[in-house]
């Protein structure tokens, strides 16, 4: 392989190659051509062959892409492949029907204390298990929404029932789950809040 070099100096001589895809480059008259390339007619200094090259190949699209193009003048439009989700409701109008498991998701420790902690600052991650693979919402509680009497975290016992807001793919909702302290899930659901 050889590497780059100060075409002040280089007196090499070179061959213009073209590959299948009608692609050009120069290649040293003394080496071997690699594998899919051919000598394209011109054969000269380095500059020279350069130049041979900037005045035949005008256009740089591969000559399947140039084909494809011809066959298709009108684009894609008519052939494009229909959106398989495109009869498929939202998340948010998924997840806004009806009430849903949910359980708390917690790191590193998937406690009933660790939830009463994240329910003091005010923010819970919630999975609806549900869905493709799950979807964990972090929720930013409304203190004043949330009904925590009866609950338990030190002892794991009692039901919480947690209300708040976040953003599903950019649309303002709040959530609602009731969660029982002893398995930490429950189930929950959303509303599209007004903007």
């Amino acid at each position: 392989m050889t590497g780059p070099t100060d075409e002040t100096a280089d007196d090499r001589t070179y061959h213009v190659v073209r590959n299948a895809e009608e692609q050009y480059s120069i290649w040293p008259a003394e080496q071997e051509l690699p594998d899919g390339w051919t000598v394209a007619g011109k054969t000269g200094g380095r500059a020279e062959c350069l130049s041979h090259i900037d005045e035949v190949w005008t256009d740089m699209r591969p000559l399947s892409l140039r084909r494809f193009m011809a066959e298709h003048p009108d684009g894609l439009a008519e052939e494009a492949a229909e959106d398989p989700y495109a009869d498929t409701p939202s998340l948010v109008d998924r997840l806004s029907d009806g009430d849903h498991r949910v359980e708390v998701s917690l790191r590193p420790d998937r406690t009933a204390a660790a939830f009463g902690e994240a329910v003091e600052r005010g923010f819970v991650f919630l999975r609806f298990t549900g869905t493709e693979g799950g979807t964990e919402l972090g929720v930013e509680l409304v203190a004043e929404d949330c009904v925590l009497a009866g609950a338990d975290f030190a002892a794991g016992t009692g039901e919480v029932r947690l209300s708040g807001v976040l953003e599903l793919d950019f649309v303002p909702v709040a959530c609602t789950a009731s969660i029982d302290l002893a398995t930490l899930a429950g189930r929950g659901s959303l509303a599209v809040r007004p903007v």
